[in-house]
């Protein structure tokens, strides 16, 4: 697709203390990443044309939650009809299933679909029910990836190839809903939310497409993967989940942001000690730090900051539990 020199986009904004959603046009222009925004109700400008170089343009797509200056903004419409034609050229959609026998290349094939320009709009791990077990000939527990992106058609037969036994893709629009239906809907979880431990790859690592390389380290590191989802938290969400290091941290509002500033995945693992295990792998809060004392761990290469540090992981054994439940239980049946 040839790129546009601005995109256009409808956002919501819910304005918790008017208790109303709020309309705006965010304009992105791709020469500069610079953004500007519109008031729709009063027809003025109401963020002047200014630089924000953490958005790109992997974060716009319908149905996706941006941050913006601490706004978390919900892309609901195109803004004009060149944006609409720019982004549904040749927009494919479908379903990768990893069957339970790939669960040990689970992060290569989400790193294979990466490198090939698509976008993962959606996934979890869950138990189908038999009767889609035995229409689409898959093992009962799997990980369902909804993808999207453009000449889907072309790229999916090579996804196919490259892991003939261990997926199933599923391109038929009659199937993709009704797969969807099912593995994305609120319900049963995979989760056991005890003597586990949870790691929550952070939005900027999403954008910037490690999210396979990071799950794939966890799985070699001899974690057994019981939960896995992606999540949009709100700004409230974050708080609430995040609470604990209020007061504690100083960059604790900056971790609020970058937990609200887009989608996240949510992992809970399995192991001996899972909580310090996963806390070895993952490295100490300050990648600098890792860079020095631990320079293999996923913080180390992964991290930018304090806040941009690559994951999240359950730092008390106590918060196991409660941390597995926030995800896979309360966010997962809203």
């Amino acid at each position: 697709m040839t790129a546009l020199s601005r995109y256009a986009f409808k956002v919501d904004y819910y304005d918790s203390q008017a208790n109303l959603t709020r309309q705006y046009l965010l304009l992105y222009f791709t020469e500069d990443a610079t953004i500007e925004m519109h008031d729709l109700k009063i027809k003025r400008v109401f963020l002047k044309r200014c630089a924000y170089p953490s958005l790109s343009t992997q974060e716009l797509f319908i149905g996706a939650t941006v941050c913006i200056f601490a706004r978390s903004l919900k892309l609901v419409d195109y803004g004009d009809e060149a944006t609409r034609k720019h982004f549904s050229a040749a927009l494919g959609e479908f379903i990768l299933i990893i069957t339970e026998e790939g669960f040990s290349a689970a992060g290569d094939i989400v790193d294979k679909i990466i490198s090939k320009d698509l976008r993962i709009t959606n996934i979890r791990l869950v138990e189908l029910p038999g009767n889609m077990c035995s229409q689409f000939g898959i093992s009962k527990r799997c990980i369902v990836i909804l993808v999207k992106g453009s000449e889907a058609s072309d790229k999916v037969v090579l996804l196919n190839e490259a892991f003939p036994n261990t997926t199933i893709v599923l391109s038929n629009p009659t199937d993709v809903s009704a797969c969807s239906d099912v593995a994305f809907s609120p319900g049963k979880t995979t989760a056991v939310m005890k003597n586990c431990s949870v790691c929550v790859i952070k939005p900027h690592a999403i954008t910037s497409g490690y999210q396979g390389a990071i799950l794939q380290r966890l799985i070699d590191e001899g974690f057994h993967i019981s939960a896995l989802a992606m999540y949009t938290l709100t700004l409230a969400d974050a708080e609430d989940f995040l609470e604990v290091y209020n007061g504690v941290v100083p960059e604790y509002k900056r971790l609020v942001e970058q937990m609200s500033s887009g989608p996240c995945w949510a992992i809970e693992v399995c192991a001996e000690n899972a909580v310090t295990a996963l806390r070895a792998v993952c490295g100490p809060h300050d990648p600098e730090v890792c860079h020095v004392l631990f320079p293999h761990t996923i913080r180390s290469k992964y991290g930018v900051d304090r806040s941009r540090n690559s994951v999240h992981c359950t730092d008390l054994e106590e918060d196991a539990p409660l941390e597995s439940e926030f995800f896979f239980s309360l966010l997962q049946n809203l």
